[in-house]
Formats: C-alpha cells, structure tokens, sequence
C-alpha cells in the first residue's frame, strides 16, 4: 500500500485543519486504498526542543501583532536568506536532523506538506539519502503569505487563490512550480446539520428568539476578541454571545468569573476549545474573530458576516482585506470603529446585504469541492512518475556513500517506528 505523508506543526489549528480536511477527502474518495498519515512533524520525529520552540514562538507572536506584522515585512524584504530552506539549517538542526531519519525509516511515496518547516525538512532529507517522491507544500495563508514559503526545491507549492500566486511569484518562487487549489476545509462545514438551531442555543442556555453572536481567536484563545465580548456583555448587548477561549484556560476563567460577577441582560456562554464549530456558526447571525485562514474561511461557508478586531501578521491581513473589500466582513482598527459597526448592525439592514455577498462569491462558491479536489490531485501525482535527470559524476558518487550510511544506519535502527497519532 502507498504512503502518503502529510507532515504539519500543530501550532494553533491553521495548519492542521487544511492536513486533516486532505486525509478525509483522500479516505473517502479512494477507500482502503492509500496509507494517509497526518503528524505532527517536530514532535513525532522527537525533536522535542525545536518542537517547544515553534509552537512557543507563534504563541508568543499571538500576542505581538505589531512586531509580528514587522517580522514578516523584514522577511520579504530579505527574499533569498529568509526562506526556509536558509532558515532551518541555521536554527532547527535538531528538527532537521532528527526530521531526516524520520523520512528515511517512513519512505513515503508522496509528501503533502501544510507546513514551510517541514516542507524544507523533507527536502532535506529527500536530497541527503538520495530518495525518489514527490514534495507538495500547501500555503495555508489564502491570500498573502511570507517568504519563508517560498521554495524552488519541492515539486510544486500549492496557493489558495491567484493573488498568493502572485506573491510568491514575486518574492522569487519559479511561475511553473505555484499551483492554484481552493482552500480545503473539513466535510463537516458543508454537510447538514442533524440538530436544529433552538437545540443548539438552548443547550447553551442561550435564547433561541434572539439572534446570536460568535468570539473566537482562534485554537490557541489568544488576541483583542476578548476585549470586545467584555464591552458587548457590559452593555447589555442584544445578541446571544458565544465566547469560544480556545486552549485558553486564563480567558475561560476570566469570562466566567465576568459573567458571575456582572449583572447582564446578554445571555453569554462560554465555552474552551469545541469540535462542533460548524453547529455553532450554524446558529450565529454575526462573529468576532481573528483574521486566521480557517476561520475565514469558515465563517463565509456558514454565511456569518464577521467583524475581523485583529490578526496575526500581514499574512492574515490579506484574510481580512479579502472579506472588506467583497463587503462580506468589517475591520474593526480599534474601539470606536467597532462601536460604529456595531451601531451599524443594530440599525440597518446591512447583515442581510452582507450575507447576499457572501453568497454571491465566487470564491466562496468554490469551497465544498476543495478538499475534494486536492485530494484528486496528490492521487494523481502520486500515481505518475517524478521526472528524473542525469545526475552529474560528483552526485553519483555523494550517493554511493550515502547508500553506505543508510545501510548502517538502518543496522541501527531496527526498533519500529512508533507514529504520534492527530487527534481530531
């Protein structure tokens, strides 16, 4: 049975959604056919430290949205040095290495990354032993990206849209290596719902008379939505609230404690990380959320206009600008701007035209079939040859070598590999 390998880092849920939404449009297209495994590709090849670092690191850039936003301007402007086939040598060698061996005892047939890191990690290790797959990285920022995905090496990097062609075409990725494909989202979005609205509210304790509003900052719970849940409940504010905390156990238990302590005519629940955001956003009118690309994206499948009050960095800005200029969404810069929105909302009819565009997208309307789509694609790669080329005298002889490294080290190494397993 053939391998496919989908390699991620599990920091927040934007690179392990689009991974887990593949695999399932992959089962279920080709049942029992393929070997589909999603990891989490630092800690499965047990480089622990360089794991704790980038997952540290975006949480840490979370809560920085100013210095982040500079990080990824001085990445661009670098091109060459700051891609991340530079980058991981020089800071992740522990990944890099401990990657590599991961690749050679796994010997995948096909190699679908949703990460930059691990995109680079596998051509590495793809280049060190000499090995023959193909290597597909998937930018998970639909609009507008960073440097460091850019990569000539892999076979192809796979953009959103045509403006993260353009982008990446820009900062100096081959025009012949940038693939266009919708942006994969889990089946669940688009399938119907079992429970009705009421059912969904009322196990909230929410009133199903009123319409609802979503807070989310997405997985990790970090950012300014919070802020503006206080303000929206302190006013007695007419919506049902459904405050999502993500892994953010202090944010969950400030609004609790908000909630026992302040006397509100707003129903609000509160709730951690949930499972069942496509039953939520079912039954909400309007959000409040990070500019993060599965969110997005989501809240447009479930024709929720959204009020963006921050993102991460420039690449989630494109989110953002994608959803205002298409009058799907609105951008809240600071505390006045969102009070006028929200005066707007309560007092014209401006949900319902929003909702109208939304449905009237084109881009949106390519979204069910993504997944799907991609999907079709790795099959199809995966089932056709990689080119090959006559390789000079130099590398020929570099891979008798290397097959001699590989034989003892597979002497070496005869434990079976153990794969962390993504819980979904």
């Amino acid at each position: 049975m053939k391998k496919i390998l989908i390699p991620m880092i599990e920091a927040g849920g934007g690179h392990r959604m689009p991974a887990l939404a593949i695999k399932d449009s992959i089962e279920k297209l080709f049942p029992n056919k393929y070997q589909i495994d999603v990891i989490d590709f630092a800690k499965e090849s047990g480089a622990n430290w360089d794991d704790k670092v980038l997952k540290g690191f975006w949480d840490w850039a979370l809560a920085r949205p100013e210095l982040t936003t500079n990080l990824n301007q001085l990445l661009d402007a670098f091109a060459y040095l700051t891609r991340s086939n530079a980058v991981t040598p020089l800071l992740f060698q522990q990944f890099l290495n401990k990657g590599s061996k991961y690749i050679l005892k796994y010997k995948p047939d096909i190699v679908f990354s949703t990460h930059f890191f691990c995109s680079s990690v596998v051509q590495f290790a793809r280049s060190r032993y000499g090995l023959d797959f193909k290597i597909f990285s998937y930018m998970t920022d639909p609009v507008r990206g960073h440097n460091l995905w850019v990569n000539p090496k892999v076979d192809a990097v796979i953009v959103s849209t045509k403006e993260a062609k353009e982008y990446l075409i820009k900062q100096g990725e081959p025009p012949n290596k940038v693939k266009v494909k919708s942006f994969p989202l889990n089946k669940k979005f688009f399938e119907p719902i079992t429970r009705d609205r009421e059912e969904i509210l009322s196990e909230l304790g929410l009133d199903p008379s009123r319409k609802t509003l979503l807070a989310t900052s997405g997985g990790q719970g970090i950012g300014e939505t919070a802020e503006y849940v206080k303000r929206l409940y302190k006013n007695n504010f007419p919506f049902n609230i459904i405050a999502i905390c993500g892994k953010n156990e202090e944010l969950l238990n400030e609004l609790n404690e908000l909630k026992n302590s302040v006397n509100s005519d707003t129903p609000m629940a509160v709730v951690g990380f949930v499972d069942n955001m496509h039953e939520l956003l079912e039954a909400s009118d309007l959000a409040i959320a990070k500019g993060g690309a599965s969110t997005t994206l989501e809240v447009l499948v479930k024709r929720v206009p959204t009020i963006f009050t921050h993102c991460a960095a420039l690449h989630e800005k494109g989110n953002i600008d994608f959803c205002v200029d298409n009058k799907m969404g609105w951008y809240a810069k600071n505390s006045d701007e969102f009070d006028a929105i929200i005066r707007e909302i309560l007092h014209t009819n401006v949900l319902d035209r929003y909702i109208d565009n939304i449905d009237n997208n084109e881009y949106v309307k390519t979204l069910p079939d993504a997944a799907d789509n991609l999907a079709r694609f790795i099959v199809k790669e995966l089932e056709t040859s990689r080119p090959t080329y006559e390789r000079s005298k130099k590398a020929k002889l570099r891979s008798v070598v290397l097959a001699t490294r590989i034989n003892l080290y597979r002497l070496r190494s005869r434990n079976k590999n153990k794969r962390y397993k993504v819980d979904r």
